[in-house]
């Protein structure tokens, strides 16, 4: 697919993903204000869930209009940033 076919797509071939995203720098419920406007304010983003006190979002995106990059690039725009997960021990 390329990008002259996403202009035509239709509602059933939009492919909605759910990621948790580790964030860093959350510190307080402002702070979860602010990552939930940065991550909802990229085109394609369904939902956001902000849990501060693990230090993650889920956020749910429709695949054929953003990407983790880009969702990436809102939190560092917004001051924080996306952090790897720890592996379980």
């Amino acid at each position: 697919m390329d990008k002259y076919n996403l202009d035509t797509l239709s509602p059933e071939d939009v492919i909605w993903e759910t990621k948790a995203i580790a964030i860093e720098g959350m510190t307080c419920d402002n702070c979860v204000k602010h990552v939930t406007r940065a991550l909802r304010g990229v085109n394609g983003v369904k939902s956001v869930e902000v849990d501060r006190e693990n230090a993650r979002a889920a956020v749910t995106y429709d695949t054929t209009k953003t990407d983790i990059p880009a969702l990436d690039d809102a939190l560092k725009k917004s001051g924080y940033r996306a952090r790897p997960f720890a592996d379980p021990a």
